[in-house]
């Protein structure tokens, strides 16, 4: 892909204290760390693209209340007003997987065609019992174009598929005016899984449904050379704006 000057604005929805060992396989386990649940605005001209939709939906749910805390300006609504953005202004939203956290705004976008993997549609509707949790989110398979795979969403944004953390977790690729810039979802929630010593591979999440799949995605996103923006991590709000 050719330089096509996309702007990444990145969206807190949410913050949250979870253990080390959930986010950093059996890392510090008892030990707390706080992340941020986050979306990423992508803008070019008029054109608007939103990478994940947090974890509320309509109405906050007991489970929304009992895991994150909210402020008022962390609403979706809020976030993209501070970016001159409204719901009807987005065309086109990529949902890296369907986990509660990465979806639930789905419902505010009436407009929209919202772009998953085959795969994540297929697990979403019967997932193992041990990810239930994760899935339990209110979604209309009508509203999804399925993927099958890498494709290109516009000109110099593109997902590529990179299942590990979920069956069809994908990231997305966006070429900025300072060349190449990845959100990878949860297949790289915290800067903190790349922090390893030359040579090593990265340090997985502590929630996956393969891990050999899980570092084989890590290994062709590290081969991109791009700059990646995890998907859980605060420090990528101390930026108002990538590049």
């Amino acid at each position: 892909m050719g330089n096509k000057g996309w702007t990444i604005f990145p969206l807190l929805l949410a913050t949250a204290e979870v253990d080390r060992s959930q986010g950093l396989l059996n890392r510090d386990v008892g030990v707390k760390m706080k992340g941020g649940i986050l979306a990423f605005l992508l803008k070019k001209g008029r054109k608007n693209i939103l990478v994940d939709t947090g974890a509320s939906g309509l109405t906050p749910t007991r489970e929304f209340s009992r895991y994150f805390d909210q402020t008022p300006d962390q609403t979706l609504s809020a976030e993209l007003a501070r970016l001159n953005t409204s719901f009807e202004e987005i065309t086109t939203v990529v949902n890296t997987h369907l986990h509660i956290d990465h979806c639930s705004g789905n419902v505010f976008f009436k407009k929209a065609r919202f772009l998953v993997q085959t795969r994540e549609l297929d697990y979403w509707r019967s997932p193992l019992r041990v990810h239930r949790e994760a899935y339990r989110v209110e979604l209309s398979e009508r509203s999804f174009d399925a993927l099958n795979g890498d494709a290109d969403i516009d000109e110099g944004v593109k997902v590529i598929s990179t299942p590990g953390h979920s069956p069809g977790s994908q990231s997305v690729l966006v070429e900025t005016s300072e060349g190449l810039y990845i959100l990878p979802g949860d297949t790289i929630p915290h800067f903190e899984n790349m922090a390893v010593p030359d040579g090593e591979p990265f340090w997985p999440t502590g929630i996956y449904v393969s891990l050999d799949e899980l570092y084989e995605s890590f290994k062709r996103l590290s081969a991109m050379k791009g700059v990646i923006l995890p998907a859980h991590d605060l420090e990528v709000m101390k930026k108002h704006a990538y590049p």
